[in-house]
């Protein structure tokens, strides 16, 4: 799973196994060690609610409703996109989605979703 941090927005990226992984155990979880400490970042399943985020203790949490996660899952919907409010004119941008191969050729993509632009002619 990547994670991209700009600004006020965060996006994870999932390879195919990793899209599975989250199916079948409803959470996954990477870690980035910086010496004695590491920041974790997770995708998670919750029953209900919304796409949100938290950030506690070097840990950022991006929850999904199990619903929104079943459909993302089981079809060709390629991400989960929302905007959280965070006050004082400030909102959160949340982005969950499959990663798809590059279009030019990199080292090993194969768990990466294939990419639906391969193939074809752009002008």
């Amino acid at each position: 799973m990547k994670l991209r941090i700009k600004g006020d927005s965060i996006r994870l990226r999932l390879t195919q196994s990793e899209v599975r992984q989250f199916g079948n155990t409803g959470t996954i979880t990477e870690k980035i060690h910086f010496g004695q400490v590491n920041l974790a970042y997770s995708l998670e399943r919750k029953p209900a609610g919304y796409l949100n985020a938290l950030y506690t203790k070097n840990h950022v949490r991006v929850f999904v409703p199990a619903e929104t996660a079943k459909n993302w899952i089981d079809t060709d919907q390629v991400g989960l996109e929302t905007q959280v409010d965070l006050g004082k004119g400030k909102q959160l941008s949340i982005l969950v989605e499959k990663d798809f191969q590059c279009l030019d050729a990199r080292p090993d993509e194969s768990d990466n979703f294939p990419n639906p632009k391969l193939g074809r002619k752009t002008a």
